[in-house]
């Protein structure tokens, strides 16, 4: 009962964290930062809707994963998407490799938030990726 506790203050506190990411996103379009904007938008938006998506299962129906699995699922294509967008949106001038670094590490930051998102701990991790496929 306590790691259950422990998951969903966890994953409460990345809604928040997420949604903070969705806000400098924001911010960051209205002072014309667009290459950077648009992947925080996504990747806060997804990462709290993930987040929360996660958080309300847990409550729910502790038992069945398949929400959490697509969760988890959605959060790892907007990483992707976001990814893709902020590389196709990156200037021209020598911002382009700071821009598209930064990118690139919210969209890792999401996808491996998403990996290890859920109720599971550390090591059913890799008792789950070592067991053969049915």
């Amino acid at each position: 009962m306590r790691d259950k506790r422990n998951a969903i203050a966890l994953h409460a506190l990345a809604v928040v964290i997420f949604g903070l990411l969705l806000w400098t996103g924001v911010t960051s379009i209205g002072s014309g930062a667009e290459a950077l904007g648009i992947p925080m938008i996504i990747t806060g938006g997804a990462g709290s809707a993930g987040s929360l998506t996660i958080v309300v299962s847990m409550l729910r129906d502790p038992t069945r994963p398949t929400t959490r699995q697509v969760a988890r699922l959605g959060m790892v294509i907007a990483a992707a998407v976001a990814v893709i967008i902020g590389v196709v949106l990156a200037p021209a001038d020598t911002d382009r490799s700071f821009v598209i670094a930064v990118d690139v590490l919210i969209g890792t930051l999401l996808a491996t938030f998403a990996a290890l998102a859920g109720d599971r701990r550390p090591a059913q991790l890799f008792d789950a990726a070592s067991r053969p496929a049915r």
